[in-house]
C-alpha cells in the first residue's frame, strides 16, 4: 500500500506458531463434547472472533491466562499448549521468580541441547526421589 509516495507497512501481530495452532485445532476436533468455536471461546473467556482469528493464523500467541483457560476447557495436558506456544507455563514462571533461578539458568546456558536432555533426566529423577522421601 502506498501513502503519499511512501510505502506503508501493515502492523499485524506475529502469527502464533503452527504447532500451537495445530494442537489447538486437534484438541477442539477431538474433544469428547465436540464443542463449537463459540462454546470453546465462551468457556475460555475469550471472544469467538479472537479465537477464529487465532485458529486462522491471524493473531499472535495469546496471554498466559488465555492459554491456561484453553488447556482447561479442551482437556489439554498441563503445559502442552504453553510448550507449543513457546511460552513458559505457570510452574516455569513460579520457578523463574525464585532467587536461585538466575544462577541455575546461567550455569545451564552454555550446555549444548544434547547435554540439557541428560540434565533434565537427572533433575526429574532427583525430584521423584525427593517426593518419595516426603511421603515416607
Amino acid at each position: 500500500m502506498r501513502y503519499f509516495g511512501r510505502e506503508m507497512t501493515e502492523n499485524r501481530p506475529a502469527k502464533a506458531p503452527d504447532r500451537f495452532i495445530r494442537l489447538l485445532k486437534k484438541a477442539m476436533d477431538e474433544h469428547p463434547h465436540k464443542l463449537s468455536l463459540r462454546q470453546v471461546a465462551k468457556r475460555a473467556d475469550i471472544s469467538p472472533a479472537y479465537l477464529s482469528l487465532l485458529l486462522n493464523g491471524e493473531r499472535g500467541v495469546p496471554s498466559n491466562d488465555a492459554i491456561a483457560q484453553l488447556e482447561r476447557v479442551l482437556d489439554i495436558p498441563d503445559g502442552d499448549l504453553f510448550k507449543a506456544a513457546g511460552k513458559p507455563n505457570r510452574q516455569a514462571l513460579e520457578f523463574f521468580r525464585k532467587e536461585q533461578a538466575g544462577p541455575i539458568m546461567r550455569t545451564l546456558a552454555p550446555l549444548p541441547s544434547n547435554q540439557l536432555a541428560a540434565v533434565l533426566k537427572m533433575l526429574e529423577d532427583f525430584v521423584k526421589r525427593q517426593n518419595r522421601a516426603k511421603t515416607k
